[in-house]
C-alpha cells in the first residue's frame, strides 16, 4: 500500500512538473512569436486590407487561461502597411473590427483524456464591428478587402497559364468526363456514407462561445435598404456534447440578442422597422438516432417592448383594400403607419427546413391594436410566404371613434325618412326605431369581443404583397341594412298609424257613447219629471173634477133637498090650505 501511494506521488509531482514545464513553454512560445506585428502581418499577406491591433495580452498561463487581443480592425489597404505597427497612423472607418477576442482552452482536461476530452472555456468577440455593402450589380466590400493580393510572379504565372489553357483544355475536358464517369459507377456500386457524429472519439464541452455587444450594417444598394444590428449577443452556451452517449450529453444552451432595425426601403413589404429580439433556450444539435445533425429545433423567442415596424403591407391592405370593411363602413386608416409594441411579446417556436412554426402564438401588443396569432401559423424565412390568422382587437379609443363614425353615416342616412313624417307621436315612435346606436349596435353585435371591435385576420401569400381577409364576423351592406330598416319602419309606421287612427276611433265612439248615455239619461230623467208632472196634474185636475162634482152633486142634492123641501112645503101648505078649506076654524090650516 505505501509503495503504491509513493508511485502516485510520484506520478503527481511528476504531472505538475510536466505541467508546469508546459505552461512556461507555452508561455515563452507564444510570448516570442505572437506579438502584434506578426499576426498583423501575417493577415495583412493573406488579404486586399490594412489590419490595426492595439494589444495582445499573453500572461505566463496562456496555455490555461487563453489568449486576449483587444482593439482589433480591418480596413482597406494603404500606404500605412509598409510600416511597423508602432510607426502607422491610427485607421479611421474600419470595415470589420472587435474590442477584444479572448481564446481559452482546457489544457488540462486534454492532456489528462488524452486528447478524448476537448473543452473550450472561451471563444468570445466582445464589441465586434462589420460594416457591409451589398453592390447592386452583385459583389460586396469585403471581397476586395479580403483577397489576397497577387504578386508579379504570380500574375506572371497566371498569363504563362492562360497561354497554355487553350492546348490543356480539350486533354482536361477529356480527362475530366473520364473521372466523372468513374465516379458515377462507383456512386452506383457504394453510396458515400453520411457523416456520423457518435464516430467521433472527442467529447466536446465549451463554456461561452459568440459575441457580445456586436455592431453591423449591412447596405443593400440596389433595394436601397440599410439594415442596422446593434446590442448583438449570439452566445453557445453550456456545450456539452458526448459522442458515445447523445441520449444524455447533447446541449448546447443559447443565448440571442439584438436590435434589427432598417432605416429605409424602397422595395415593397415594410419601410423600416426595428426589432428587440431577445431569445432564450437550449437545443439538442446532435440526433441521437442518425448521429447526424438535428433537423429540427424548438425555441422560445420574444419580441421586446419598443420594437416597431413601419409601412407594413399587412396592414396597408387591411386599411385600403378589405371589401368587407368597406361594405359595412368601417375605415381603418385610424392605424398608425408605424406600429410598436407596448407589450413585450414572447413565443414558443418550431424550426425545420427553413419554416418557422408558432406552436405557442404571441400576442402583438400596440397603441392601436391586439393581434392574438394561431398554433401553427408560419413564415418559411426563404420564400418569405407566410401564413398568419388571429383575430384583431381594436383599441378601445379606435372602437369609439367606429362607433360614433357609424351613428353619423347612419344618421345621415335616416334623416330625409323622419323628415318626412309629421311631428307627433308617430314620428316620436319611428326616430325610437330607427335610432343610430340602436341600428350600430346591430350591425357591430357579431364584431364585439369584450366591448371592442374584433376582426378575424387571414394574411397569406409573400410578405412583401400579402392576401389579406377579414374571415369574421361576415357584416353585412350597411346600405341594405339601413333599407331594410326603412322598409322594416314604414311597415311599423302603418301599423302605428292604424293603431293610433283605431285609438281616436275608439275614443270618438266612447265619447259619443257616453254623450248618448248622458243624453239619455237626461232625456228619461225629463220623461219621468214630465210623467210625474202629468200625473200630478192628472191627479189634480182630477181631484179638482171630483171636488167640483161632489160639489155639484152637493148642490144638486142640496137643490133637491131644497126642491123636495120646497115641493113638501108646497105639498104641506096645498095640505094645509086644503085642509082649512076643508075645515074652517082648525089652527094651523
Amino acid at each position: 500500500m505505501k509503495k503504491a501511494l509513493k508511485i502516485l506521488k510520484k506520478v503527481l509531482i511528476g504531472f505538475v512538473i510536466f505541467l508546469f514545464v508546459v505552461m512556461i513553454a507555452s508561455f515563452i512560445a507564444i510570448k516570442v512569436v505572437v506579438t502584434k506585428d506578426f499576426v498583423a502581418t501575417k493577415i495583412e499577406d493573406n488579404i486586399n486590407g490594412r489590419v490595426e491591433i492595439k494589444d495582445i495580452s499573453v500572461p505566463i498561463w496562456a496555455a490555461f487561461s487563453g489568449i486576449t487581443i483587444d482593439g482589433f480592425k480591418i480596413g482597406y489597404r494603404d500606404a500605412e502597411v509598409a510600416k511597423p505597427m508602432a510607426e502607422r497612423t491610427a485607421m479611421k472607418g474600419e470595415v470589420i473590427g472587435f474590442k477584444k477576442f479572448n481564446f481559452q482552452v482546457a489544457i488540462g482536461a486534454l492532456l489528462t483524456s488524452f486528447g478524448k476530452k476537448f473543452e473550450l472555456k472561451s471563444l468570445l468577440f466582445t464589441e465586434p464591428v462589420a460594416h457591409i455593402v451589398l453592390g447592386a450589380n452583385g459583389g460586396n466590400n469585403l471581397q476586395p478587402l479580403l483577397t489576397k493580393p497577387k504578386t508579379k510572379d504570380e500574375l506572371k504565372k497566371e498569363a504563362e497559364e492562360a497561354a497554355l489553357k487553350k492546348d490543356e483544355d480539350k486533354k482536361a475536358a477529356a480527362k475530366r468526363a473520364a473521372e466523372e464517369k468513374e465516379k458515377a459507377a462507383a456512386a452506383k456500386k457504394e453510396a458515400a456514407k453520411p457523416f456520423d457524429f457518435r464516430d467521433l472519439p472527442t467529447q466536446i464541452k465549451m463554456g461561452k462561445i459568440g459575441i457580445e455587444g456586436g455592431l453591423f450594417t449591412v447596405n443593400i444598394q440596389s433595394a436601397g435598404q440599410t439594415i442596422k444590428l446593434s446590442r448583438v449577443n449570439v452566445l453557445l452556451r453550456d456545450i456539452l456534447i458526448d459522442p458515445k452517449d447523445l441520449v444524455n450529453k447533447n446541449h448546447v444552451g443559447l443565448t440571442t440578442q439584438f436590435d434589427l432595425e432598417l432605416q429605409e426601403s424602397k422595395a415593397g413589404g415594410v419601410k423600416s422597422f426595428k426589432i428587440m429580439y431577445d431569445l432564450q433556450g437550449g437545443i439538442m444539435p446532435i440526433n441521437p438516432k442518425t448521429g447526424g445533425p438535428a433537423e429540427s429545433v424548438t425555441l422560445t423567442m420574444g419580441l421586446k417592448q419598443g420594437s416597431f415596424v413601419t409601412g407594413l403591407a399587412i396592414f396597408d391592405k387591411l386599411k385600403d383594400k378589405t371589401e368587407m370593411l368597406n361594405k359595412a363602413g368601417i375605415k381603418l386608416n385610424f392605424l398608425q403607419d408605424t406600429q410598436t409594441l407596448s407589450k413585450d411579446a414572447y413565443a414558443t417556436i418550431f424550426y425545420a427546413g427553413g419554416v418557422i412554426t408558432l406552436k405557442e402564438p404571441p400576442a402583438l401588443v400596440t397603441n392601436d391594436f391586439e393581434f392574438r396569432l394561431t398554433k401553427e401559423d408560419y413564415i418559411n424565412i426563404k420564400s418569405m410566404d407566410h401564413h398568419f390568422r388571429g383575430d384583431l382587437s381594436l383599441a378601445q379609443k379606435h372602437t369609439k371613434q367606429i362607433e360614433s363614425d357609424l351613428d353619423k353615416n347612419i344618421a345621415l342616412a335616416v334623416g330625409p325618412a323622419l323628415e318626412a313624417v309629421p311631428a307627433g307621436a308617430v314620428r316620436d315612435q319611428l326616430k325610437t326605431s330607427l335610432a343610430p346606436e340602436k341600428i350600430r349596435a346591430s350591425l357591430l353585435q357579431p364584431a364585439m369581443k369584450n366591448g371592442l371591435v374584433t376582426l378575424g385576420i387571414d394574411s397569406s401569400a409573400r410578405v412583401s404583397a400579402p392576401i389579406v381577409k377579414v374571415t369574421q364576423p361576415q357584416f353585412p351592406d350597411l346600405k341594405t341594412m339601413l333599407a331594410n330598416e326603412l322598409n322594416k319602419a314604414m311597415g311599423d309606421l302603418k301599423g302605428m298609424a292604424m293603431a293610433q287612427l283605431n285609438a281616436l276611433k275608439a275614443k270618438m265612439m266612447g265619447e259619443i257613447n257616453a254623450y248618448k248615455d248622458k243624453a239619455m239619461g237626461e232625456a228619461t230623467k225629463q220623461l219621468d219629471n214630465a210623467k210625474g208632472q202629468a200625473t200630478a196634474a192628472v191627479d189634480n185636475a182630477k181631484g179638482q173634477a171630483q171636488a167640483e162634482a161632489d160639489r155639484q152633486k152637493a148642490a144638486a142634492q142640496a137643490e133637491a133637498d131644497r126642491q123636495k123641501a120646497a115641493a113638501e112645503a108646497e105639498a104641506q101648505r096645498k095640505i094645509q090650505e086644503e085642509a082649512r078649506k076643508n075645515i074652517p076654524g082648525v089652527p094651523g090650516f
